[in-house]
């Protein structure tokens, strides 16, 4: 063989190569709550262990809408749904009960509408549920839901968020088993906190996912749905119907967890989470050994670590955080100095204009950081681009308005004296005014640093990382470790970049003004 027959064979090894190195990853999308994180990880180990692909984790996002439109915008390959959901929430649908109609309408429609299937079930109903503590006597002969039909003023309800707001949630519930209970009584709270308060006796009774571990280790009992007003909710993967060719990796390894996982095998995972505070990548890789679609030992566990030690062996974990927090901190910071900085020096100038730039700024400053983030889903997909817009818009009010007040708080007869002596306006500006005005400009640079830096935890719900992602994970699961692992590193953060901006303050700062600051 001689060496010019062995380049097409170079070539084309070299070309493989690299297009498996360049790949684009196939990314596992989740809601927050640990039974979708559970599922997503298991899905991604499968992919990673079995079919050798690269996987890209976006987890925690916050909600179905959040999660469908990421699907239908292409921002993540797969996430993991339930049928009920599919029917009454996002194809608005009511009335069917039979799991097979209510499966084969969702996959029908979906794939009419937005190219999207739906995996075959993957073997569980995590349907909604109603749960009471089982030693509570008001509801010691009380084994269904219409049995607390009519008055109930002293009994407090509590329910998850999206569950007060969905189409087959709390307002048709409630009339549905002609509930009639005191608007004070009823309380919208995160799913993990739900335990511990019906624990603790601050509510009586519950929403909950009838797949929860903590249902049985918090001695709770379900009433039966008797009028049948919950559709049922098989867990599926949804994915685009083009990955069948473009990812069919994706496509074989989901057909591998089709019908593979029982309400038992849903409650303990969850349990494992939940109760004993495991890792969800470790119980989902646990879970794949234990059903021999991977070989290999399985994972230690650690439970009821100390703080110290659980951040010491997050250690890898936090410096990606760090670094997810720090880029999108720091590109909102600086495009907010970049576009404010100026304009409120031109606001200065053209002070009418002032009348239309600050309302607008205020009211965007009073938009929830939530909302806003939902808002520019559409525009810019999820991830980096809608956590760094919002954050940038957070950041205007305090950069333009303090260096608008700080160029006019500087004092005339300084800029008299400066024209005496035959300055331009541009050599006033640079010299005197900015000078003069740069304690306030920086104060705000400060401020907006500070709020930039607090507000970025809310952008691991919509799968741009950083330290919100353990801190929402941790109120999922009631699990003070991760709540801290992302709260304390985020507060730290916070202060070393005041205190940074602080040092470069009193570098710029000449000696004149550092004085009258003093005085």
């Amino acid at each position: 063989m001689t060496v010019n027959s062995l380049i097409p064979i170079i070539f084309v090894i070299l070309t493989l190569g690299l297009k498996n190195i360049y790949a684009a990853p196939i990314v596992i999308g989740s809601k927050k709550f640990t039974e979708s994180v559970l599922l997503g990880e298991i899905l991604s180990i499968l992919l990673e262990k079995k079919f050798n692909a690269k996987v890209s984790r976006k987890f925690g996002l916050g909600g179905t809408k959040i999660a469908f439109d990421a699907l239908v915008n292409g921002d993540i390959d797969t996430y993991p749904e339930y049928t009920g959901t599919g029917y009454v929430m996002i194809l608005k649908l009511d009335g069917e009960r039979n799991p097979l109609s209510v499966f084969n309408i969702v996959n029908t429609r979906f794939k009419k509408n937005w190219n999207i299937e739906w995996s075959q079930p993957l073997g569980f109903n995590n349907t909604y549920a109603l749960a009471v503590r089982k030693n509570d006597n008001r509801f010691k002969f009380k084994h269904q839901i219409s049995d607390l039909s009519g008055r109930m003023e002293r009994i407090k309800y509590a329910a998850p968020y999206e569950f007060m707001e969905r189409k087959d949630g709390h307002n048709r519930f409630s009339r549905h088993y002609n509930f009639n209970l005191k608007p004070d009584n009823i309380i919208s709270m995160e799913a993990g906190l739900m335990y511990s308060a019906i624990n603790d006796q601050a509510v009586d009774m519950i929403i909950v996912y009838s797949t929860d571990g903590r249902i049985k280790s918090s001695s709770l009992r379900l009433l039966k749905d008797n009028k049948s007003f919950f559709p049922p909710y098989y867990a599926s993967f949804l994915f685009n119907q083009s990955a069948k060719k473009t990812k069919p990796m994706l496509t074989k390894a989901i057909k591998q967890l089709e019908g593979m996982i029982s309400e038992k095998d849903m409650v303990e995972m969850n349990d494992l989470v939940d109760r004993l505070k495991q890792e969800p990548y470790s119980v989902a890789n646990n879970f794949l050994i234990k059903k021999e679609i991977i070989k290999e030992k399985p994972l230690a566990t650690k439970e009821n670590m100390s703080f110290l030690s659980f951040a010491y062996s997050k250690r890898t974990y936090l410096l990606k955080l760090l670094w997810e927090h720090l880029t999108i901190s720091i590109v909102a910071l600086f495009l907010g100095c970049l576009i404010s900085l100026p304009s409120g020096i031109l606001l200065t100038r053209y002070q009418q204009y002032g009348k239309i730039v600050f309302p607008v700024i205020n009211i965007i400053q009073t938009i929830p950081s939530v909302a806003l983030l939902g808002f520019l889903i559409p525009l810019l997909g999820i991830g980096f681009y809608p956590a760094m817009v919002t954050l940038f818009l957070y950041s205007l009010l305090p950069l333009i308005r303090n260096t608008y007040s700080g160029i006019l708080s500087v004092e005339k007869f300084y800029i008299e004296a400066a024209r005496g002596i035959g300055l331009t306006n541009l050599q006033i500006l640079l010299k005197i005014e900015i000078p003069l005005a740069l304690p306030i400009v920086l104060a705000g640079v400060r401020t907006a640093a500070i709020i930039i830096i607090g507000t970025a935890t809310l952008a691991a719900l919509i799968g741009a990382g950083g330290f919100g992602d353990p801190i929402f994970r941790g109120v999922a699961t009631v699990n003070t470790n991760l709540i801290l692992i992302g709260a304390i590193p985020a507060a730290l953060l916070a202060i070393i970049v005041d205190q940074m901006i602080g040092l470069m303050e009193s570098s710029l700062l000449s000696d004149g003004i550092k004085l009258n600051k003093i005085h």
